[in-house]
C-alpha cells in the first residue's frame, strides 16, 4: 500500500480510552480500460467491533471512504455486502445493483511441493 498512496486508502478509527481498533475500512481505487480509464473507488473490509455497534462508526468510515473516492476523481463507488447489511448501505446512500459473482480458489498448502 506504501507503494500506491493514491490507490489504497485504509482509515482506521481507535478508541483512545483502550487504545484498541474499533472500527476499519479500505477503499482502493480502480482505472477501467473500457470507461476511457475513469476510475471506481471499492469499498472493501468494513468492521465495528460488536461493543461499539450503535455509535454510527460504521457510518462514519462508509462516509469518509466514499468522500475519498468521489474526492479522488471516481465516477462511481461499490461495495459487496451480505443480505442482511443491505439496509444499512441503504442509509449511507447506497443502493442495491445487480448480483456477485464468486469462484473461490481451492484450498493450497503454506509449503510449495517439489
Amino acid at each position: 500500500m506504501r507503494a500506491a498512496p493514491h490507490i489504497y486508502h485504509v482509515l482506521v478509527i481507535v478508541d483512545k480510552t483502550t487504545d484498541r481498533i474499533v472500527a476499519v475500512g479500505t477503499v482502493f481505487m480502480e482505472r477501467k480500460f473500457l470507461r476511457g480509464l475513469g476510475t471506481v473507488g471499492h469499498i472493501e473490509d468494513i468492521a465495528v467491533d460488536k461493543k461499539q455497534q450503535g455509535k454510527k462508526l460504521g457510518l462514519r468510515i462508509i462516509n469518509a471512504l466514499t468522500y475519498i473516492s468521489e474526492n479522488s476523481g471516481a465516477y462511481k463507488t461499490i461495495l459487496n455486502c451480505s443480505e442482511d447489511n443491505i439496509p444499512f448501505y441503504q442509509k449511507c446512500g447506497y443502493e442495491k445493483k445487480e448480483s456477485e459473482m464468486a469462484k473461490y480458489a481451492p484450498t493450497r498448502s503454506h509449503s510449495p511441493k517439489l
